[in-house]
């Protein structure tokens, strides 16, 4: 009877275990697994758009010609086949301001980038950041100027950053407006400045669901990570938490929630 009862206790703890990982996020994680999808799927449309406005071809009018980002990489263009695309190949280990990629993304475009309408299908070959490899497709598509200042909205279902353990991935759907409010015109890309607004929707890697919006994220053109803005995150059936990503180029953050503010790093 007693091995009973013991083993019924041990399987019951095991269950709470995993209900309070999945159900019961009462803290940062979450907001955490946000924000490390809002900050990747926004530098991947960073190094795209910079590689796309450095390729003869892919642009009509490119503001630099460039065949790397960061001097670790390759830019591969391919504007004779329908639809055109362009490749961004990482050499082992790339390493830029703290963040180390390998692997392959590759975008593919209905038009000329720079022309409204155009809309640019990204996906990835074997791409890892800082570890995290990427998985899915995310679409950009180009769809106003007004006053040098371009609008892209980003619309994704399911992409996938998978953490490396056994089914521990954050899912992430969105649909967002990326705008370059200044910088846009420039050959130098590190003095551009972006404007992320609009939801997401998505699963953190405990298995909770989530959601998000917001009104105003900004990352900057030299920046690997969202540097300013909040967002508010809300766990399935918890309480909504408000993200801050401060007001710097850093991978720190802070999450408000029932009065307490906690700290929360990503990627």
């Amino acid at each position: 009877m007693q091995k009973i009862i013991l083993l019924v206790l041990v399987v019951s703890m095991l269950f709470a275990c995993r209900k309070s990982d999945r159900d019961q996020d009462k803290t940062i994680k979450t907001s955490q697994d946000y924000a490390t999808a809002q900050s990747m799927s926004q530098d991947v449309f960073k190094m795209v758009h910079q590689a796309a406005m450095s390729s003869q071809g892919i642009v009509a009018n490119p503001l630099t010609s460039a065949t790397t980002l960061f001097g670790c990489d390759t830019i591969i263009v391919d504007t004779t086949t329908n639809p055109m695309w362009l490749k961004i190949q990482f050499n082992t280990d790339c390493a830029n301001n703290g963040v180390i990629r390998n692997g392959e993304i590759k975008a593919q475009f209905t038009s000329k980038y720079d022309m409204l309408g155009t809309t640019a299908k990204i996906s990835f070959n074997n791409y890892y950041h800082n570890g995290y490899y990427f998985e899915g497709v995310l679409n950009y598509s180009f769809t106003s100027n007004t006053n040098n200042q371009p609008i892209f909205v980003m619309i994704a279902n399911d992409f996938r950053i998978d953490e490396g353990r056994k089914n521990r991935a954050i899912y992430f759907s969105t649909n967002q407006n990326f705008t370059i409010e200044s910088g846009a015109t420039t050959a130098d890309f590190t003095d551009d400045t972006y404007k992320i607004t609009g939801t997401a929707t998505g699963r953190a890697f405990a298995g909770n669901s989530f959601s998000a919006s917001t009104d105003g994220l900004t990352q900057l053109g030299n920046c690997n990570w969202v540097s300013s803005g909040t967002a508010l995150v809300t766990p399935e059936k918890l309480a909504v938490r408000t993200l801050d990503f401060g007001s710097g180029c850093d991978n720190i953050g802070t999450v408000l929630l029932y009065g307490a503010t906690y700290e929360v790093t990503f990627p």
